[in-house]
């Protein structure tokens, strides 16, 4: 019998990292998601043409076996539940409360029609955030009873993950430009908590697993994501348009490579089973990934939402934090995130509150808001900052 598999979200990281992943395992794959266009679609035509970007050029791979259902249509989804081996979401952490309500009654009816162990199946939310799938967990609970939700901790298993794969807005030239194609970059990392599994899960070509899902979260958090937005917010300043063309820039170079070597030192601190060798290749592939000229990775897209990036926990804030309670100044780190509370974008919401935030109240207590930045200690980072943006005013 086929394998059968369920991604909430038709999106670019649906389409072209999880259902590329998942017909190359030779599953079956039923996107769930709101666009009408879309599903219908996917279904008139059952397959979907991913473009693959590298440093040498662009090839084209047809995903086939898919289909889609609408997120409203509750009795299809939960067969769909019923006859799938594994779910995976890609639809950002906002609409994660939404798909909680949805997979509960999928989960529900799935435990109710199969003997025990027969209603295992592996849920992973695929989504940028810490502890993504105990996220999504979390609001699941709230749409169970209490007898559900101990069937449902019991029976189904709920790994986190580390995902990874750029994933830009414009199609390469030369490209197939049809209205289900996505571009992405060759390289992908996808790494589930093994720990947390309660049997195994279906082969995915690809897929790791790890049982320190933490360092590896920190390590792609705190290294690629920062690396990611600070070359967003330097090349912003500098007027470019895509991160390969401020990634030629020497001055952005240089402040990246900066940042690296301090996050370089915080995270082999922290976690023993990343060596140095082994985190300075990484940070190396990181470079490298932004150089890549085909990829055509927008510098908006990059640096939007930098409210969210400016988070305690996120990727600016949280390697300055912790770098700094190791004892060394994050200099580099705190120039980054100078660098997004310039980002005034104006189609950017998140910036524009940023922007009139600082204009009303001032840097340093916009940034203590935003950043949740709050004793002695966790202020000396914003005193950086601060004298940061007001140099950049001279």
């Amino acid at each position: 019998m086929k394998k059968k598999a369920v991604i909430f979200g038709a999106g670019n990281i649906g389409r072209g990292f999880l259902g590329e992943r998942l017909f190359e395992s030779e599953f079956d794959v039923t996107f769930i998601d709101t666009d009408e266009n879309k599903i219908n679609l996917i279904n008139q035509r059952r397959q979907y043409p991913v473009i693959v970007v590298s440093n040498n050029g662009i090839r084209e791979r047809l995903v086939q076996n898919v289909s889609a259902i609408a997120f409203s249509d509750d009795e299809k989804i939960i067969q769909a539940i019923l006859e799938s081996e594994i779910i995976l979401t890609a639809v950002g952490k906002n609409a994660l409360s939404a798909v909680a309500s949805c997979l509960a009654k999928g989960l529900t009816e799935r435990i109710k029609r199969r003997p025990n162990s027969d209603a295992h199946i592996v849920v992973v939310a695929c989504e940028n955030v810490n502890d993504n799938t105990e996220y999504l967990r979390e609001l699941l609970s709230k749409h169970l009873s209490d007898d559900d939700t101990k069937k449902v901790n019991n029976l189904i298993s709920f790994p986190k993950c580390v995902v990874d794969r750029i994933v830009p807005n414009i199609l390469p030239s030369g490209a197939c430009h049809d209205p289900l194609s996505v571009a992405v970059e060759e390289y992908f990392q996808l790494v589930i908590d093994e720990t947390a599994l309660k049997a195994p899960m279906p082969k995915i070509e690809g897929v790791e697993f790890s049982n320190d899902l933490t360092a590896i979260l920190e390590q792609k958090l705190f290294t690629l994501n920062m690396a990611h937005a600070i070359v967003g917010y330097y090349g912003y300043l500098k007027k470019y348009s895509f991160i390969h063309e401020a990634m030629a820039d020497k001055n952005v170079y240089q402040l990246l490579t900066g940042a690296l070597k301090e996050v370089e030192s915080t995270i082999t601190a922290r976690h023993s089973v990343i060596s140095t060798e082994s985190q300075q290749l990484y940070s190396q592939k990181v470079i490298s990934r932004f150089q890549n000229p085909y990829l055509m990775d927008e510098i908006v897209r990059v640096a939007r939402q930098p409210k969210r990036k400016l988070g305690r926990e996120d990727r600016l804030i949280k390697p300055a934090l912790m770098t700094w309670e190791q004892g060394r100044i994050p200099a580099y780190l705190s120039t980054g995130i100078t660098a997004a509370l310039f980002y005034d974008y104006g189609e950017d919401s998140q910036a524009c509150e940023i922007t009139l935030g600082i204009r009303k109240k001032g840097i340093g207590k916009t940034l203590k808001e935003v950043s949740g930045l709050a004793s002695k200690s966790e202020m000396e980072i914003a005193r950086l900052v601060e004298s940061n943006y007001v140099l950049k005013l001279l």
